[in-house]
């Protein structure tokens, strides 16, 4: 047990790790070939940090335990959506604007809805491959539309930080890329033999260690990103980069792991019709302060985290 329990920490330490190297290099590279900043925040940024949830999701599916990637992925969204936010509020001290939320949210919560329903009665090679059509024509409608989030964004980079050929290592960076990808698929793989073990040794659903440990674990890049973002008041990126997140969290992971590993869950607790319904309640809930215009303040983020706690709780019971 005490090895199980090593693996899942320490794992989770590497996936936290490596998820921020490769934003960082992802977002050098992005610059340095000159794609759009908009891009870079809510596409690059985005995707980097859901690798965690998407490797672990897939080790899980491929070992046809659909449970602990469905539960990791439902989990890793609602955490965006209530403890990223609310934890960032409360660690960094500062209100977050809720800017940028045109765009973003209404596709995060698409890519929610559209998961939870996909995936209730089992997932399909077919559903897996309309979920990654919609995460392209999600993506498309960002890159399409993102600009109008470019100052936002904008923001987020300090000046000089733009990479220049003469002080840019591009041979250095791609290394460093290629080594976090494989720091985060080895990690997930760590993650995922060490929370199977340990859900089996005391007798918990997978489902629950999905929903709690592992989507807790694979959403510290978004939490340490935005906490970090919100102390230098880039609440754009912060939005961005949560409800982005969440675009790949669904239609990214859901559709892999329906092509990859199709499959049905075995106990159906976690998208069961009482626990889809305190789900989709707790995801409103942060939709309300996101949709208020304001800046979510410090009262806000603490009922955003005794949400996630109760939804935590009533779900996984």
């Amino acid at each position: 047990m005490i090895l199980s329990l090593a693996l899942v920490l320490i794992g989770i330490a590497v996936l936290v790790y490596s998820a921020n190297t490769l934003v960082e290099s992802s977002s050098d590279l992005a610059l340095y070939w000159g794609v759009s900043l908009a891009v870079v925040g809510a596409i690059v940024v985005g995707f980097g940090t859901s690798l965690p949830e998407l490797a672990v999701s897939l080790a899980s599916a491929v070992r046809d335990d659909i449970d602990l990637a469905t539960g990791n992925v439902v989990g890793s969204m609602v955490a965006n959506l209530s403890l990223v936010l609310g934890g960032a509020v409360l660690i960094s001290r500062s209100p977050i604007s809720t800017g940028s939320r045109s765009l973003y949210l209404p596709l995060s919560l698409l890519s929610t809805v559209g998961f939870i329903y996909f995936i209730r009665d089992g997932i399909s090679r077919w559903e897996g491959g309309v979920m990654l059509l919609l995460l392209l024509l999600s993506l498309s409608l960002i890159y399409k539309w993102g600009a109008d989030d470019e100052a936002g964004l904008l923001s987020s980079v300090k000046e000089g930080d733009d990479p220049t050929t003469e002080k840019y290592n591009l041979s250095k960076e791609l290394l460093k890329l290629i080594a976090s990808l494989v720091g985060v698929v080895v990690a997930s793989y760590a993650v995922t033999e060490g929370a199977i073990d340990l859900a089996n040794r005391w007798g918990v659903k997978s489902g629950f260690i999905g929903i709690s440990l592992i989507a807790v674990g694979t959403s510290l890049p978004e939490l340490v990103a935005s906490t970090v973002a919100a102390k230098k008041g880039k609440h754009a990126l912060i939005i961005g980069t949560v409800l982005g997140s969440n675009v790949f969290n669904g239609f990214g992971i859901g559709g892999f792991i329906g092509v990859i590993a199709p499959g049905k869950s075995k106990d159906g607790s976690i998208v069961g019709t009482l626990s889809t319904t305190i789900t989709l309640s707790a995801i409103a809930l942060s939709a309300v302060f996101i949709l208020s215009g304001r800046k979510i303040v410090r009262a806000e983020a603490g009922v955003l985290l005794s949400a996630y706690i109760v939804w935590m709780i009533l779900v996984g019971a």
